[in-house]
This record gives structure tokens, sequence and C-alpha cells, in this order.
């Protein structure tokens, strides 16, 4: 009996001893459902045969914004494929059709790579795949704007699911792949680097920053890139300008910590739209979860992370593509605050654009722009310089326009914020309109409203003496460039706060 009991004792040892070896398959599949342990604080190599290796060393780790770091999952669970996109021109026009490709010859051959063009590299976000509809969208612009391009989508789903913290560990072998298929295509069909263009949404900007660092691509875009443990980091964790000749970034979700997007500086250029907060018409409340607590129970199969904000940047970029009438133009400015107190209205070296084209001179640093809450997104911008007459010293408040053109379309508009206006100086500030765009304006109404004083009791009359309004088009692309100067109508420059004045084309 006593030896019976001791062999039972072995058995049930053995069998939890061997239950973690059991199970190891299932744990791998099942690991983006457990909440990553603290013992990832420890830094680690892992290597992947000819892919390479993924480490984090102590420069991968900050207590505040990088606490720890998950080594990714094995490759057969990432499940990285390549999805070759291409028009098919005897069905459907526009219908865009995909096929997956690996890296062998006549793989490649077979789905209709053509030897010696541009090739475009999309990467998709966290809980999203390579075949969600901005890919599609994109790669039918792009088919339609180049000549024979080459369109890769890189589907890494099965390891891009929560927590969040394994999804950008899983990101760093996914890298590995992408780099390993741009050194095959260079070897074996003719691709050159100064070829490559690499568009990466959320997480995927920061794998499109990882192939970068060994490659050095002609261009990387990163939209919205995330930055929830990308923020405050250094460069080898992150995208970074040095990653490709010409990096481009939009910033469209950066708001607080429920925000998906980086606040941080990444590229040669970085375009704050809206300032990178609750984009228009979308809810304050866009996004439903924190990124770090979000586990895959709180989404349903095939449902990605919600993100009104954050997926404006895609939207906004295929715009940029399809739209050759208005163009999306960032004003570089020290801060969003001087941008919108009106320091920074002139263009020059000082304006940029994103989508296609790149830029070579050094001109690094924040543009901001301002987009409609409704597609069209892209707004027209004008300069207006407002000349006012010395009554008093300096004025606070703001302008309201209504514009009519020579067709007798009106718009209007109002300045972003109450500011000091000063008698006797130029005072600028951006105005933006939205389609179509103003033909030649001839007439228009000016408003005034500054705050009431509380403490005046006499002599309380807040106005302010308008001379002159030049407007002028910052971002047109078409006929109706314009610079004109508007003056009051029969010489009435007063505008009392809250009325409106009648202006005119200046006779001289």
């Amino acid at each position: 009996m006593h030896k019976l009991i001791i062999l039972l004792v072995l058995i049930l040892e053995f069998e939890i001893i061997a239950e973690p070896d059991e199970k190891e398959e299932e744990q791998q599949e099942t690991a983006a459902t457990t909440e990553p342990s603290m013992e990832a604080k420890e830094t680690f190599t892992k290597c992947y045969n000819e892919l390479g290796c993924v480490a984090a060393n102590e420069g991968w780790f900050h207590d505040k914004f990088r606490p720890i770091n998950l080594k990714p999952l094995d490759r057969q669970v990432i499940q990285t494929e390549f999805v070759l996109l291409r028009r098919n021109g005897t069905r459907q026009v526009n219908a865009i059709f995909g096929q997956v490709v690996t890296t062998n010859r006549e793989s490649i051959e077979s789905a209709g790579y053509v030897k010696g063009k541009f090739l475009f590299v999309l990467v998709h976000d966290f809980t999203s795949s390579g075949y969600s509809g901005w890919i599609k969208h994109i790669s039918r612009v792009l088919k339609a704007r180049t000549k024979g391009c080459n369109i890769l989508s890189v589907d890494w789903h099965a390891g891009s699911g929560p927590p969040y913290d394994q999804a950008i560990a899983n990101a760093r072998v996914v890298a590995l792949e992408i780099a390993s298929m741009l050194n095959f295509l260079k070897a074996n069909h003719e691709l050159t680097f100064q070829q490559v263009h690499l568009i990466g949404h959320g997480v995927g900007a920061h794998i499109a920053g990882y192939v970068g660092k060994s490659l050095k691509p002609h261009k990387i875009t990163g939209l919205d890139p995330s930055g929830r443990r990308f923020d405050g980091m250094p460069s080898p964790v992150r995208l970074d300008h040095t990653d490709a000749e010409y990096v481009e970034v939009l910033h469209t979700d950066a708001m607080d910590y429920t925000s998906q997007g980086a606040k941080d500086i990444l590229g040669h250029t970085d375009f704050f739209i809206n300032n990178a907060e609750a984009q228009p018409g979308c809810p304050v409340d866009q996004t439903s979860y924190d990124l770090l607590a979000l586990t895959r129970a709180m989404l349903n199969q095939g449902e990605v992370m919600p993100g009104c904000s954050h997926k404006r940047a895609y939207k906004y970029y295929i715009e940029s593509l399809e739209i050759e009438e208005c163009t999306f133009l960032g004003i570089k400015c020290q801060s969003y605050a001087d941008f919108r107190q009106g320091k920074c209205t002139t263009c020059g070296h000082n304006c940029r654009t994103f989508g296609l084209v790149s830029y070579s001179e050094p001109n690094n640093g924040s543009y901001f722009l301002q987009t409609d809450s409704t597609k069209p997104y892209c707004l027209f911008q004008y300069r207006v310089n407002v000349s006012i007459k010395g009554t008093k010293s300096t004025f606070f408040g703001s302008f309201e326009f209504f514009l009519i053109d020579k067709f007798h379309f009106i718009t209007t508009s109002s300045m972003m914020e109450p500011r000091e206006f000063l008698a006797g100086e130029s005072n600028s500030f951006v105005f933006y309109s939205g389609v179509p765009e103003m033909a030649r304006i001839i007439n228009a109404k000016i408003g005034w409203k500054e705050k009431p004083n509380a403490f005046c009791f006499v002599h309380c009359k807040q106005a302010i003496d308008v001379e002159r309004v030049t407007i002028q088009s910052i971002n047109s692309n078409t006929k109706y460039s314009q610079q004109v100067s508007l003056c009051p109508k029969d010489g009435m420059t007063e505008i009392q706060n809250g009325d409106f004045q009648e202006f005119e084309v200046c006779k001289k």
C-alpha cells in the first residue's frame, strides 16, 4: 500500500512537470491573451535562423515609457505573408487583386512582379490585417498615379492581436521578414532600395522604421505612428528620420493617454494635422480602450481597434493622392499656439505637403494645418493681412469673413481664436475655405468680435478701424491662385463690436 501511494505521487509530479511541454504550442498560440510578465524587464536576444536576431538591451527599457519588452513569438505563430497587389484589366478596371508571394523566383514572377520598377510596401497596424480597406484603396490610387509600380502588402495579422506589448514585440520579427524579402528582390529582380517607399500605419510605421535602419530606403511615410511604448524612446526603438532618405510623418491622434498616435517629432517633416487632437468630425471619446489594457476578449472576431482620429491619417494621405485641386499644405511653426495666433503665415521653404513628394533641403520640424470634418478633407488656405488704423495701440478680438467671388459663390470662415492686433503694423493669419476653391474675390463682409469690458461705464464703444485687407492664396493648384486687396466700401473703416462692414476691391 505504501509503495502504491509513492507511485501515485510520482505520477502526479510527472504530469505537473510535463504539462508545460505538452501545452507549449497551445501557449504560444494563446500568448496574446495573457498579461505580460514583469520578468520581461530582463534583456534578451532571440534569433530566427537566416532572418537574424531580435535583442532588447538596456536602451530598450525606460521606467516610464517602456518598462517591459516581451520576446517576440515564433515565425510560424506570427505568420507574416506578402501579398503582391495588382489590377486586373480583363475584369473590373479599378479592382485590386492580391496573390501571396514568397522569396522564390517562380512565386514572384507568376504573381506579376515587374522587374526594375518602383516598389511600395504597405504595413498595417495593431489588430489590423494586410487585406484591410485602406490598403486596397491606396493600392488603387497608387496604380492610377504611377506607371507599372509594384505594391506589396505585408500581412502580419496573426501576430498583431492583443496584448499590445506582445504585438509590438512581434513587429520586430515582421521587420526582419520585410528586410529579407527586399534583399531577395534586390538580388533577383533588379530592385534597388532607392526604389522603395514604405508606408506604415500605427505600429506599422515603426516596423517601416526598423526595416529602414538596415536598408535605408528612399522614403518612409508614417501614418500616425503609435505613441505608447514609443514616445520618449531613443532612435533604435522607434521610427526616426535616419531610417530613410526622407521620412514624412502624419500625426492625427496624440491628444491624451488614450490616444494611439505619437507626440514626438519622428521624421524630416512632421505634420501635426489639427494639432493631432480629436479630428474634425470625430467624437472626442473616439477610443474605447486603453491600448495597454486591451485583450482579445474585448474585440469581436475580426474587429480592429477603434479610433476615428487615428484612422484619419490614412484617409488624409489617400485623399492627397486622389485630389490634385487641393493640397494638404503644412506651415512650419514653433508651436501650435503660435500657429493659431498667426505667427506663421508665409511659405517659401516653410511649407511642405505630403504624398509622393520628397524634400532634400534640411528644414525639419513641426508643420501645422487644418482639415474639414467630412470628405473632401482638404481645405484651401489663404494668408490674410489686416491693416488697422491707430485709434488705439492694441485691439484684442477676432474677425469673421463672408467672401464673395466673381461667380457669386460665398464662403465663410472665422479666426481660430481671439488674438491681439496692433495698430499701424502687419497683422496676418491663415484663413481656411472649403471646396470649391474661390474664384477671383470681388466683395466681402468682415465682422469684428471682442470681449465686452465689464469695468467700463462711460465711453465704452468697442470698435476697430480697418483700412485694408489683403488676401493671398497659399495652397492653390488652379487658375484661381490670387492676391487681392479689399478696402471699406464708401470709406467706412470702422467695424463695431458684433457688427459687419462691407469691403470691395481697392481702386488703387
